[in-house]
């Protein structure tokens, strides 16, 4: 995301989680605003040392809500038959990773409805929360960090449910037209244009706030930027995905197979296969049969030195039941197979006999073809 690494920190309900590089400044604006200009105001009697305290406490409880956000869109998916691969924050929040789209216009609306609903949820425990606070005589140092995730939840479920894709709201727009037309790029189509047009709005704003002396509305110019240009590389790639659907896999397949066997290494791998191949993955094969799928990356992983007693079956991927496929089917269903984390290729077997090979390069040339028609 943005070309920056990203860490796993943790994995629940089965779903991994990562944070973005990018997420670290956020975190540390977040935080240094608190610090610096709302508990100062907000708490004036306490020192510079606990407002840094509370403002790091205040910015950890808001990004643990954002995920909390994040899950209950991705458990409400999964739910609903969708893989989940992780769940990611970044700069601009979270965003939960699905490897295909929802197949009804149902399990889209609930799966969008569902991080805001979350959101709501909080903030009403929020309430709750200072409702007794309040009635306890807690004193401010208590009531103010409650009552700032309290609204800043409420901010999240408003902000989210505005009918712009790709927020929750866009998608539970994209949910309704699709229901009523039919048509998901269509849907797609006008909920995108709709997230652009907000885009636009809120840049808008930051341009009139900035011209009137109100330099903090400048985020609301990034916010509306990076909204209309998701919106439309959101149409952009549905578009995409209607077009890899209508192509099938024996039309852009690599056949006869080039194979490689199990006991090759390294060092032939790199001399006979990668350089001047046509491809940077090939099967492996073993007493005449696939045992598993190299690339390039499997070099790059092994130290040079050790390329000569290193053999092509140490280091295959080896899960078969993840990158075989069938001629007939179509190329967008096979699209996470081909992710950097993968496989990198599909086999193509057809009544038992492997008859071609699908690499990432294959795709990426057929989509360059469909850019130029």
């Amino acid at each position: 995301m943005f070309g920056l690494r990203s860490f796993t920190i943790g994995r629940f309900f089965g779903i991994p989680l990562e944070v973005n590089s990018s997420w670290f400044l956020v975190f540390f604006l977040v935080a240094f605003t608190l610090s610096t200009s709302y508990l100062p105001a907000a708490l004036p009697d306490q020192s510079s040392t606990m407002h840094v305290f509370i403002a790091l406490v205040m910015t950890a409880a808001f990004f643990a809500s954002i995920v909390i956000h994040e899950f209950a869109h991705s458990l409400v998916a999964r739910a609903g038959g969708l893989k989940i691969s992780r769940i990611t924050l970044f700069i601009f929040g979270g965003v939960s990773q699905m490897d295909d789209e929802p197949k009804s216009p149902g399990l889209e609306f609930l799966m969008a409805a569902a991080g805001p609903g979350m959101s709501l949820v909080l903030s009403g425990i929020g309430f709750g929360a200072l409702a007794f606070l309040r009635g306890a005589g807690a004193g401010q140092v208590l009531i103010i960090p409650v009552e700032y995730l309290t609204f800043i939840n409420l901010s999240v479920a408003i902000f989210n449910m505005l009918p712009g894709f790709p927020l929750d709201g866009g998608r539970v727009l994209r949910s309704i037209l699709w229901a009523i037309t039919h048509d998901m790029l269509k849907a797609t189509r006008w909920a995108s244009r709709m997230g652009q047009l907000l885009g636009y709005g809120l840049i808008a704003i930051a341009v009139i706030g900035v011209l009137n002396g109100s330099l903090d509305l400048i985020w609301f110019a990034v916010m509306g930027w990076f909204l209309s240009t998701l919106a439309g590389a959101a149409y952009q790639q549905q578009l995409l995905k209607v077009r890899l659907s209508e192509v099938t896999l024996a039309s852009i397949m690599s056949s006869p197979v080039v194979t490689v066997p199990s006991d090759a290494t390294l060092e032939e791998m790199a001399h006979s296969y990668f350089l001047g191949g046509r491809h940077s993955r090939y099967p492996v094969v073993a007493e005449g049969r696939v045992v598993g799928v190299i690339g390039l990356q499997a070099l790059r992983e092994v130290p040079r030195e050790q390329w000569a007693a290193t053999s092509a079956g140490d280091v295959a991927h080896t899960d078969l039941a993840s990158v075989v496929a069938t001629p007939a089917v179509t190329v967008d269903r096979i699209l996470p197979q081909l992710e950097p984390s993968g496989a990198g290729a599909v086999l193509i077997v057809d009544d038992g006999r492997l008859s071609g090979i699908v690499t990432r390069a294959d795709v990426i040339r057929l989509v360059s073809s469909l850019d130029h028609q």
